[in-house]
């Protein structure tokens, strides 16, 4: 069932707010491990409401990494990860991946390597002309495949796929595909229906926003400004756009989002969800699980081999 001869690694994925952390935490004290964040979001400084950033001791690892107008992609993240986990297991210890960014996950654990294209500032320039609908019609036309699990309302991730297309002649879905394995690994999802996902994002938005998230993001947008690439991710976005229309009104004088903006960012994150979900579930090595003591048993019998 499991291979013997590589280094164990510990994987947990799944969609945002399904509960992937409080799993890990546990079975880090019960096995030894040691966390890596595999999150496209907490590897910025500063952005910690609107990521969900959990206050532990020591903190994993993965987080934090650069500042919010600073671009960390997954070739750079990929290269830091393998010598995270390289050390952990140096230490004796066990690595446990961690995150919802199912592209980076798989370029750690498979060996994907997207192609080094470099920023074709032209190209870029005439895309940038054009509304996300626009973007996302014509990436569909290229990259059908892409199209289902990219999201259709970050323009600078649809641009990027573009350019990659453009410059490649090829589907942007098409350098998605595994190379050798390197670890043995043991693939935990967590994971809720649909319905019960939903209330659980709902709820994680509202506590977000109750945490001080509007005064997080009026911090960044003075600080790195909203076109910074960091702020281009959910909730930060939206909330951009708000600060940028009341000051365009002269209205400064708030201290809450109005019911509309948190409708917006509660919509972005559930069909954020369901894409992580559809990229997930190709995975069929994945065990579904949504408690603790599911996990336990499988991470028992696994490291025992």
């Amino acid at each position: 069932m499991f291979q013997k001869s590589l280094p164990k690694l510990l994987v947990i994925v799944g969609p945002t707010g399904a509960g992937k952390s409080a799993i890990a935490y546990k079975l880090a004290a019960k096995f030894n491990g040691e966390i890596l964040c595999v999150d496209s979001r907490t590897v910025y400084r500063g952005m910690d409401v609107g990521t969900g950033k959990d206050v532990v001791s020591p903190p994993p690892f993965g987080i934090d990494l650069v500042n919010p107008d600073q671009e960390m992609n997954g070739a750079l993240f990929k290269q830091y990860a393998e010598k995270t986990i390289t050390e952990i297991l140096d230490r004796g210890h066990l690595p446990i991946l961690v995150g919802g960014t199912g592209l980076w996950v798989d370029m750690i654990i498979e060996g994907r390597d997207l192609p080094e294209v470099g920023p074709d500032l032209e190209l870029r320039a005439k895309l940038e002309e054009k509304s996300e609908d626009e973007l996302f019609a014509e990436y569909q036309k290229i990259d059908p495949v892409g199209a289902e699990i990219i999201d259709r309302k970050n323009k600078r991730r649809l641009i990027r796929a573009l350019e990659v297309c453009k410059k490649t002649g090829r589907p942007f879905s098409e350098f998605l595909k595994g190379g050798a394995e390197k670890y043995n690994v043991l693939w935990l999802g967590v994971d809720w229906s649909m319905e019960v996902l939903e209330e659980r994002i709902n709820a994680r938005v509202d506590e977000m926003i109750a945490n001080g998230w509007l005064d997080e993001v009026k911090k960044l947008k003075k600080k790195f400004g909203c076109e910074s690439y960091a702020m281009s991710g959910i909730g930060y976005q939206e909330i951009c756009r708000f600060l940028d229309n009341a000051a365009a009104v002269g209205t400064q004088n708030f201290v809450s989002l109005p019911l509309s903006v948190v409708n917006e960012i509660k919509i972005r994150t559930r069909q954020y969800a369901k894409r992580q979900k559809t990229w997930f579930k190709r995975n069929e090595k994945i065990h579904w699980l949504n408690d603790v003591d599911s996990a336990v048993v499988l991470v028992d019998e696994w490291v025992c081999v």
